[in-house]
């Protein structure tokens, strides 16, 4: 990282952890593994206010 992209990133304040890809928790992999499976099965999941 240069000087003026270290200056930059203080300056908005940012850290080097910003630029760290997130890790996926088991909740994310569950909500992926439920909207790939409902794409493959060409099954349609709605939202309902009831639900939110």
């Amino acid at each position: 990282m240069t000087e003026l992209q270290k200056k930059m990133m203080e300056k908005l304040g940012l850290t080097p952890d910003d630029f760290q890809p997130k890790k996926a928790t088991k909740v994310d992999e569950l909500e992926a593994q439920v909207l790939y499976t409902a794409l493959m099965t060409d099954t349609l999941i709605e939202e309902s206010d009831d639900n939110a």
